[in-house]
């Protein structure tokens, strides 16, 4: 009777340690994943904080464009001004002049 309760016990034993080695496996390969995961997310945080500086960097080089672009339409209606004006100017000389030859 001892040796059927130590048998019995034994397997028990056998088996306990056998479902302790698959949990340690287990959880080894649970914890590769988690070290993966923790890497994917590291490098997502890395590429939104890149992300969130591109965007920034393209407001403000916008605004930068926007306000030169202003300048530049200011000073080409100037200059278009000065051109329409001399254009004028011009125009009014050559009949003043054709004017005095003809006459």
């Amino acid at each position: 009777m001892s040796s059927l309760a130590n048998i019995i016990l034994f397997l028990a034993l056998v088996t306990t340690s056998i479902m302790v080695a698959v949990m340690y496996v287990k959880l080894k390969k649970l914890d590769r994943y988690h070290a993966e995961y923790q890497q994917i997310f590291d490098r997502t945080g890395a590429a939104l904080k890149g992300a969130q500086t591109a965007v920034m960097s393209f407001g403000t080089e916008g605004k930068d464009t926007l306000a030169m672009l202003g300048m530049r339409i200011e000073e080409a209606k100037a200059v278009a001004a000065q051109l329409e004006t001399l254009t004028r100017e011009a125009s009014q000389h050559q009949q003043s002049r054709s004017n005095s030859l003809n006459s």
